[in-house]
């Protein structure tokens, strides 16, 4: 007789705020986060075994690049799947007043900065908020950094097998009894 294994039940969405996985970046292996839900009642808002999360953190190789005039995409090879990533380039192009221009041209040095790290081959650290687009999710980078360390992506892994057994697969603080 074949096991039942049933989908863990979902906290309101009232008690969102008080898991600590809905705030913070999850640390997650690449097959773990194609694996992840979107709600489709709530643009914009994922379920991992029952837990909300909406900002991740996963680290692999560039495989691929397309840059446009106003983003790069590129995707990420964690060795157990490939992430598509977005990293937008938004305020290049905007126009505003004085007081705002030079925050602008400094958020737009930064985004190209950032822009320059990305190239095929490189290891790199991304964080950033999980979107949906065709049917696919992706990572919108909000931060990156390249590796230098030959052990990080190891110890990324690692990490993440840890944190899913001692943090995010288990139940949710502060179930609400009903």
């Amino acid at each position: 007789m074949a096991m039942l294994v049933s989908e863990p039940v979902m906290r309101p969405v009232r008690e969102w705020g008080l898991d600590p996985m809905y705030f913070s970046h999850v640390r997650l292996l690449a097959f773990d986060l194609l694996a992840v839900r979107p709600l489709p009642h709530m643009p914009g808002r994922f379920v991992r075994r029952g837990r909300p999360l909406r900002k991740v953190e996963v680290l692999g190789v560039v495989v691929s690049t397309d840059q446009k005039e106003r983003y790069i995409r590129f995707t990420l090879d964690d060795g157990t799947a490939c992430v598509p990533c977005v990293l937008w380039m938004n305020h290049s192009r905007l126009q505003v007043s004085n007081p705002k221009r030079l925050e602008l041209e400094l958020q737009n040095e930064l985004t190209m900065s950032l822009m320059r790290q990305v190239k095929l081959g490189q290891p790199l650290r991304v964080q950033g908020r999980l979107t949906v687009f065709n049917n696919q999710i992706q990572i919108t980078v909000s931060s990156l950094q390249g590796e230098r360390d030959p052990n990080a992506e190891v110890l990324h892994w690692m990490e993440c097998m840890r944190l899913a057994s001692h943090c995010y697969d288990l139940k949710p603080p502060s179930q609400s009894n009903g």
